[in-house]
Formats: C-alpha cells, structure tokens, sequence
C-alpha cells in the first residue's frame, strides 16, 4: 500500500474504482485530511488516459462552489498520477436511496443542490457526463442537508477539439438517449440524470433498468417509465410527475434547458400546493444556452434528421408515462468508443420478477442501529418506527419486524402515521403480494398495516 504521495501522507484506503483507488491522506504542513484520487498504473500508461485525468483536475479545479467537491493540487510521483481533493463526509445518495432515509422533501431539496452546482459547471462550459447516485455525497447534520457532486473525471470542456469526441463513458442507466446515439452530450444530457435519481429516489428503482446494457439502452431509447405511485407524493406536489416527464424527455429540446430552471422548480415542488402550469417558461440566457450536437441518428437505421434550431426555453408540455418496466437491479456500466446503438434483433424486453438491488448488510444494520437510538430518544417518533420495520424486514429478521411493530402499536402509534413514511407504505404493498412472513405474523401484520 502507498504511504506517501507529494507531501501527502497517506493514512487508509478508502474506495476502489475502475480507474484507480481512492486515498484518504493528511496535508502536514496544513493539519487537514484530504482524499486522494490515484489512478491505476495500467490504466495511466496511455495519453489519452493522462489527459483524461489531467482534464478532470483542471476542469474540476476551475469550480468554486458549496455543492461541487473543492479540487486542492493535482501531481505525479514516479509515475503515479495523483488528485488531492476535499474529504467530503456523509454518505453517498446511492446508499441513502437504498436504505430510504431520505423523505421526498429532502430528496428535492438535495436534487436541486446538485443542480446548482451543476450551473456553475455548465457556465464555466464544464460538463459532468457521469451524474449518479454514487458521485453525489450528502452531508446532514439533523436539521439542514448539503449535497456536493464528486469526480467530473469524465467531464468534457465544452468547445474543445480533444481525442475522446465520441467516446461513451459512464453509466449506462443514467445516460441521456443523445449521449448514447451520438457519443456527445450537452447540459441537457446532465439534468436528464438528475431526472433519473430523481425517479430513482422517489420510487427505490431506476426508471430504465434491464438485464443487459442492451436493454437498459433500448428502454432508454424507447420507453418511458411507469407512473409514480402516490406514495412518492407524501409531503409534497403532485405535479412532480409533470416535472419528471419533463426532466426524463428522450428529446433534448423537450427538456429543462438550463440547470437554474431545473433547481427552481424542484424547490418549487416542496410545496403540496405547487402546481405544474405556473411554471415560467423563459428562455435560456445565452452563457447557459447548451451548445448544440451533431444530428442524432434515429433508432432502427433509420436515415439521420438534420438538427434542430437551438431551443429558446422549457417545454410547456411533458412526455406521458408508459410501459411497466421491471424492478431494479445493479446498473450496468459502459466505457467504449463510438456510438452505442440499441440490439439490432434484440426485442423489448419483457417484465422480470428480479427484485430490488441489495443493500448491503453491513448499511442496514448501522442503519438499525441508528434509528433504535432515535426511538429511544423519542419514543412517538413515527419515522423512526416505520424505517426501523423497513430496516429489519430488509435484513430478514421477520420476528423482530413484528416485535417492532408490536412496540410502535402499544406505543400509541397509529398505522396511518406509519404508511405516511413511503418506504413503510411500499413494504406493506411488497409484503401484501410476496407474503414472506409466516402466514400468522403475515395476518397480524396486515391487519394493522393492511387496512
């Protein structure tokens, strides 16, 4: 294991990646702890990937922002190449979403704090190309939320003549149906991925999902998502539905054209009383228009459309939803050359009876363990209540499931203030239709939660 690299000292291992590993390490003339981006001596030994790397310091390094991780020094060290950059504490959204710590309301809030640093980056013609759950870090201190996005190492300086135009990189199911066709992206392509957590998040399943990456892509380029269910809504407007057809267009110029506007109606939908039609359509500015593509080729061979005239503001309308799609499983990964085309005999693909992606055991149980101590200290407190039986039917402890929920319901909670909390409502459906409990605490269970 490195030790030392520059002047930084390395102290542990904090993540593995594709491209290289991730270092926390401590700065001893400044006292603070950094984290450290190494990139793989394999994975450095052509010039393209340098240049990629140096890219991502230099354009990253240009940010200033609350919500953008702070670049501090970029070098190399016996041929390893290196980026110390802020040690952001707090968990990542994939691993929030998936233990559903998040209400609706915060879930706005923080999709709205990556869309403004997401402005900043698009103003200083910096694209982000791979926004996901992973790359964005929350930071709560139980009363205010602060998201912060992480590793532009894909990221492309809009306007520049560089070796990789055409290349794909990074996640297939958050990538928007433009970047996939043509291999080229614009602003829009990154707030298609924020429409995507954004779905995500309110539903615990991504809206375009497959077995492969040929489904994932054929969904992408062909289906919209199922509808929200109510319980997404809890809290706040029921025209986030709107907002997310507009967000997840498969069409760039029916899209939010400038992050500032997506960020304001997110905010916006926190309020129940929102509504969709007050939105104010107005044209994006000229520093934040996006900067237009090549033709995008149709699906099926078709012949290539020429390009449209650059888009002066947001859509009144939104795509409506579609088909059922399947349930989640990992998102595949794509890095290649050239553009990705849907199978040409592939066809659509048919509703799987896959479940939901896993959490890990280890997040589930500090998960537990955190809200058996918000109960202790607030015993009423519904919330907690109705996480911890998520947490615990999740780990499979179904005799512990009942016992908690025995507890909440001598305790004087009452059930609607349990289904309030979504993913406890979602539970119970999952649990109305897979019965995995024994049939008496399965009878037990319903009959409270049930009804």
């Amino acid at each position: 294991m490195l030790t030392r690299l520059g002047k930084f000292d390395i102290i542990r291992l904090l993540a593995q990646g594709s491209m290289g590993d991730v270092y926390v390490g401590r700065d001893p003339i400044l006292g603070r702890e950094v984290a450290i981006k190494v990139i793989q001596a394999s994975a450095a030994a052509g010039p393209e990937a340098r240049e990629r790397f140096a890219r991502e310091a230099r354009a990253a390094g240009a940010l200033n922002h609350p919500n953008i991780v702070t670049i501090h020094e970029m070098g190399e060290e016996q041929g390893v190449l290196y980026l110390a950059m802020e040690l952001v504490k707090g968990e990542d959204l994939g691993t929030l979403i998936r233990a559903g710590t998040l209400t609706p309301h915060d879930i706005l809030e923080v999709l709205a704090q990556v869309c403004d640093g997401l402005a900043v980056a698009h103003r200083h013609q910096v694209l982000h190309r791979d926004i996901k759950p992973s790359n964005i870090r929350v930071l709560w201190d139980g009363k205010s939320l602060q998201a912060k996005v992480l590793d532009f190492g894909v990221a492309k300086i809009f306007n520049t003549d560089t070796t990789d135009e055409g290349t794909v990189f990074g996640t297939v199911n958050y990538m928007a149906p433009e970047y996939l066709q043509s291999g080229r992206a614009d602003a829009r392509s990154d707030l298609f991925a924020v429409g995507v957590i954004l779905y995500e998040a309110l539903t615990g399943n991504p809206p375009f999902d497959g077995p492969s990456p040929g489904s994932v892509i054929y969904r992408l380029l062909h289906e919209a998502p199922p509808p929200l269910l109510p319980t997404a809504f809890l809290g706040i407007s029921r025209d986030v539905q709107s907002l997310l057809n507009c967000a997840l267009a498969k069409e760039p110029a029916n899209r939010f054209q400038v992050a500032e506007e997506l960020a304001a109606a997110l905010r916006a939908a926190k309020d129940p009383h929102w509504r969709w039609s007050q939105v104010e359509l107005t044209p994006a500015s000229p520093a934040s228009r996006p900067v237009p593509g090549p033709p995008v080729m149709a699906p099926g061979n078709m012949p290539a459309r020429p390009p449209k005239e650059e888009p002066t503001g947001i859509p009144a309308r939104a795509v409506p939803p579609g088909k059922l799609l399947r349930e989640t499983a990992e998102p595949s990964r794509v890095m290649g050359s050239g553009p990705i085309h849907p199978p040409v005999q592939e066809m659509p693909p048919q509703p799987s009876s896959a479940g939901r992606a896993e959490v890990r055991k280890d997040v589930l149980e500090t998960t537990r363990r955190q809200l058996l101590q918000a109960i202790k200290n607030d015993p009423a407190n519904a919330r907690a209540h109705a996480l911890l039986l998520v947490t615990l039917y999740r780990l499979g402890w179904m005799d512990a499931v009942m016992q908690s929920l025995r507890r909440a319901r001598n305790g004087g909670i009452p059930a609607s203030n349990l289904l309030a909390v979504p993913r406890c409502a979602q539970l119970v459906d999952e649990e109305a239709r897979s019965c995995r409990l024994p049939l008496d605490l399965h009878q037990e269970f319903m009959a409270y939660l049930g009804s």
